[in-house]
């Protein structure tokens, strides 16, 4: 098959909108991207190399920090909690913590461990409504290399906290901090995440820092907060700008959990920074940050055949798995819409459509999403994936049917349901 498009139906950008669907320039972009080449197309209707934006996956190799941030400008995080204590003295007090912050015009974000989420969900709640932002810190704290290395399934540490948290996030994207940061995160950590979609729709990290003062070891070796706060300072001005790491709890070591007196070092630290001259914004504000705050991701889809779901015309009608490659018209984009809940969107911004929620035909002709065409989100891993629509039916390429899209296998996953996904520009 030969087509020719014009220059209006392919937008830079890496979203692909297809003249004969009434090209809609305003569909945006999905994704954190940079610039490199990919395709454009020629007055007479050839397509040629261009500058475009190319892949970012939603794990990276390396962490994230805050050095695009302007000078005299910080990002305060906290790490390991909820945790709070009913008596005076040392100890965890997050919602204390957050309660100050919100108070003094300072917006943090509290990366929280799901153990912790789990035994104090109220707390979640009272930290979204003082204006802070919630992220992801794993579910039992582990180093996430060696719990690897060991059998433990880095997926379900990332999961299991969303299903906790993700209520509460009043941001696009979970970010994600990993226990112990960098030197527990490697590219293989980062696969296996983006390996499974449940755990990377709506994920951007690893989240590093720029700044740590080590106010855990502080307590550890019986600090004072005025000690602690020195060595802040020092750190601060040293770097100029960047993201803070402090610890409203602890999640490995129970003694310093008891020995925490990080809320009385942040009642030391935020007068004195301000005097300075600093100010404070939330993690995603930092720029480079922002551009992984996105709850889609563009992708193509495959069979295991090699041949990949091919809206025709790049959306409007008919969906056949007989692509060849990624061309004009395979690029779908994945819009999050809850948790486990998922839409597909065409190249020309149409959505794949299960005709009457299911039990037949499946087109690329939703106008938005309504109650047709959200999909159960199901992941396997290692790439793959199957969507259920709203009768349970799965979508499936029917053989019989010259290799239409269709969703007539009711509550049966078979390969034939079953598809690789290619993130994309």
């Amino acid at each position: 098959m030969s087509m020719k498009f014009t220059r209006r139906d392919i937008i830079k950008g890496g979203i692909c909108t297809l003249g004969t669907a009434a090209a809609n320039p305003s569909i945006a972009p999905c994704g954190p991207s940079r610039n490199q080449t990919g395709t454009d197309v020629t007055e007479s209707g050839l397509i040629k190399e261009v500058l475009v934006e190319s892949l970012i996956k939603p794990y990276q190799d390396v962490p994230i920090n805050g050095t695009s941030l302007p000078e005299m400008t910080l990002c305060l995080t906290f790490d390991d909690g909820p945790g709070e204590t009913h008596t005076p003295g040392p100890g965890p007090r997050t919602l204390e913590l957050a309660q100050y912050l919100k108070d003094q015009n300072v917006p943090a974000t509290f990366f929280m461990v799901g153990k912790f989420a789990s035994d104090l969900p109220e707390i979640l709640s009272q930290v979204k409504s003082l204006g802070h932002l919630i992220g992801n810190h794993s579910y039992d704290h582990p180093n996430l290399i060696e719990y690897s290395q060991s059998g433990g399934d880095v997926v379900s540490q990332i999961t299991r906290t969303d299903g906790l948290i993700r209520h509460w996030i009043d941001a696009p994207a979970v970010f994600v901090r990993p226990p112990y940061g960098g030197g527990a995160w490697s590219p293989q950590i980062a696969s296996a995440l983006n390996a499974n979609l449940t755990a990377s729709l709506s994920h951007f990290g690893p989240i590093g820092w720029d700044i740590n003062g080590e106010d855990f070891a502080c307590w550890l070796h019986n600090g004072t907060p005025e000690e602690c706060a020195a060595d802040y300072i020092q750190m601060i001005e040293a770097e100029r700008r960047g993201i803070v790491l402090l610890h409203d709890c602890t999640a490995d070591m129970e003694v310093v959990k008891r020995a925490n007196r990080t809320f009385e070092l942040v009642q030391l630290l935020i007068p004195q920074l301000k005097d300075r001259g600093y100010q404070f914004v939330r993690l995603d504000a930092v720029p480079d940050i922002a551009a992984g705050n996105q709850n889609s991701v563009r992708l193509a889809l495959k069979r295991s055949n090699g041949l990949y779901v091919s809206p025709q015309g790049g959306g409007g009608g008919a969906i056949i798995v007989n692509g060849p490659g990624v061309g004009p018209w395979e690029p779908l984009v994945v819009e999050d819409l809850s948790v486990g809940k998922v839409a597909l969107r065409a190249t020309t911004g149409q959505y794949i459509s299960p005709q009457n929620g299911g039990g037949g035909d499946v087109l690329a002709n939703g106008p938005a999403v309504g109650p047709w065409e959200p999909l159960d989100l199901i992941s396997f891993g290692n790439d793959r994936v199957a969507f259920r629509t709203i009768t349970g039916h799965f979508l499936t390429c029917d053989t019989l049917a010259g290799d239409a899209l269709n969703a007539i296998r009711l509550l049966s996953i078979q390969e034939s349901n079953i598809f690789t996904y290619e993130y994309l520009p």
